[in-house]
């Protein structure tokens, strides 16, 4: 198929305007260009372009690659060139994530499309479907969000409005020869049963649900539905496309930042040792063309240090300069930004810098004194996780403290997937905490009289703490936890009270009372007490614990 001088002269001046150099486009203006003709390349009916090949190649891709910003093309030539199966595309807001994840399907669809029998590689009957999908948290964003715009993209491309033209009778899909379908699908795992999918688009995976003790898990666990649909798609290319260790196509993971440990975050963390997945982190300003920079910014730029889980954000400046040692938390962010930030430093490290925070509103706002009570004394375990198999436990009675004083333990109940949470602790005194501002030096500069109201509160002592994970393909035994207490209270410790969230408790509860202990239920599912006064505790300085990361690092 050919384009008209007219067009040529077109798709020449939009990507001159997107900051391409002329040279780039002169060779795909000739009328002769390679690929219109069929080329025979083994079992394909003609030669598979490269990515950046088939972007800039108006007779396959119309104007389309001219609208694509040129680092966003390096990177969308890098994801595509075949190293990859998984792409993680996050970050800031008006940095591409969602194009180039679409750009990358395309070009997938281009490369099944060279194919004479896309089947055969894969062991799959001629008459099934290879199915690209578009997946979110419901049918509707799928299909509005990223589908809408990859057809509209497919039905600007010569490609596939000519000699590849799919049905245009069917409206829900888009139904290609050799039964190649690409379909946005619902925001359950059930969506993609019995379908032969070879890569897709899961989109705004940081937002999905994830509800504990939900009836959608088999176990009545944490339902994640990013990972629940994550794992669908993931099981279904395998098991139909795998070919000697090596996938086809591309999985492209797509989110906004938004806390701190969400998919995006571990996705990126396992792509440090997993060399298939391509991380795509960026921000608007590293993206844009030469000439939209400059049409937005004035390349004047403000530092921001980023902060980490213990450590709170702030703009640098004179007064709080950035920590010399540290300076992979610093960013530089264009100053034009600057009015975002100083407005709202948490929502504008997020939507704009695309850093995941934590909470947008935090509980606890000064996450500092959370540290300051971590590490203060030895724990009486050996470890901070078991699970009664691999990892043993053993108990330390050198490191009680005021063994004669009550102790209250708290259980968090799980069954198969999640960790079970078990904490011991005892009140070691009292403190005297004064509330309000100091009052100001008498007028000779003597000290005034400290009338302030004060309270007196408990001084809270964290005995231990304890991660107790399910075993590898079994449940957690809740007997064996059951044993800690008994064995506790043998060693010495005053144990009067044990708590359990509601789930799976009155087993427990029934078998610990009949010993002698007071039981109860104690949940934070109803209202925040209980986080108050853990976070007053805090801020007062009233809280002391043994080091835990993962009790830290959720607080």
């Amino acid at each position: 198929m050919t384009l008209t001088e007219a067009d040529h002269a077109e798709y020449a001046k939009v990507g001159k305007d997107r900051g391409y150099s002329p040279a780039e486009f002169e060779p795909y203006l000739d009328p002769s260009l390679r690929g219109i003709t069929d080329v025979y390349d083994g079992d394909r009916r003609e030669s598979l372009m490269t990515p950046r090949e088939f972007f800039t190649n108006p007779h396959y891709t119309g104007t389309v690659g001219a609208y694509i910003w040129p680092k966003v093309l390096d990177e969308i030539a890098r994801m595509n060139d075949g190293s990859y199966v998984e792409v993680v595309a996050t970050g800031g807001i008006g940095a591409a994530k969602t194009s180039v994840a679409i750009c990358s399907q395309l070009y997938q669809l281009y490369n099944l499309m060279t194919f004479y029998n896309p089947h055969v590689p894969f062991g799959l009957k001629p008459t099934d479907e290879i199915v690209i999908v578009f997946q979110s948290m419901r049918f509707t964003q799928a299909k509005e969000v990223a589908y809408d715009r990859f057809k509209a993209m497919v039905d600007e491309c010569p490609y596939f409005t000519g000699r590849f033209a799919y049905d245009k009778d069917i409206k829900s899909q888009l139904r290609f020869q050799n039964h190649i379908t690409v379909k946005p699908v619902a925001g359950n795992e059930a969506a993609t049963i019995g379908q032969n999918v070879i890569g897709g688009i899961l989109d705004e995976v940081n937002f999905m649900e994830s509800v504990e003790k939900s009836k959608k898990d088999a176990d009545g666990g944490v339902y994640e539905q990013a990972v629940t649909l994550y794992n669908s798609i993931a099981r279904r290319r395998e098991s139909r496309f795998m070919t000697r260790g090596q996938l086809p196509g591309l999985l492209c993971l797509v989110s906004s930042k938004r806390y701190r440990g969400q998919f995006t975050d571990k996705k990126a963390e396992e792509a440090v040792t997993n060399k298939r997945i391509y991380v795509y982190d960026k921000r608007i300003w590293d993206v844009v063309s030469d000439a939209k920079f400059e049409m937005m910014y004035t390349d004047e730029w403000f530092d921001v240090f980023v902060g980490d889980e213990h450590r709170k954000p702030y703009m640098v400046d004179e007064a709080h300069p950035a920590p010399k040692d540290e300076q992979e938390l610093v960013m530089s962010v264009p100053v034009e930004h600057e009015h975002d930030f100083a407005a709202d430093l948490l929502k504008a490290l997020r939507d704009i810098a695309g850093i995941s925070t934590t909470a947008l509103h935090p509980f606890i706002m000064d996450p500092a004194r959370v540290v300051e009570s971590f590490d203060c004394h030895n724990s009486i375990f050996s470890r901070e996780e078991c699970d009664f198999d691999i990892l043993g436990l053993k108990i330390y009675p050198k490191e009680f403290v005021n063994p004669k004083e009550p102790r209250f333990i708290h259980v968090d109940l799980a069954i198969s997937r999640d960790s079970c949470g078990f904490a011991i602790g005892h009140v070691k005194g009292f403190a005297r905490v004064t509330r309000g501002p100091a009052p100001p030096p008498n007028e000779d500069g003597s000290p005034a009289t400290d009338d302030r109201a004060y309270e007196v509160l408990p001084k809270i002592h964290i005995d231990g703490m304890l991660e107790i994970r399910p075993p590898r393909g079994g449940e957690i035994s809740y007997s064996k936890i059951r044993d800690i207490i008994y064995l506790l209270t043998k060693l010495g410790l005053n144990i009067q009270w044990v708590t359990f969230d509601s789930f799976q408790s009155t087993d427990s509860k029934q078998i610990l009372s009949q010993r002698g202990y007071t039981t109860g239920d104690a949940s934070l599912d109803k209202d925040t007490a209980g986080y108050e006064m853990l976070k007053t505790a805090f801020y007062d300085g009233r809280l002391d614990a043994p080091p835990h990361v993962k009790c830290l690092r959720e607080m």
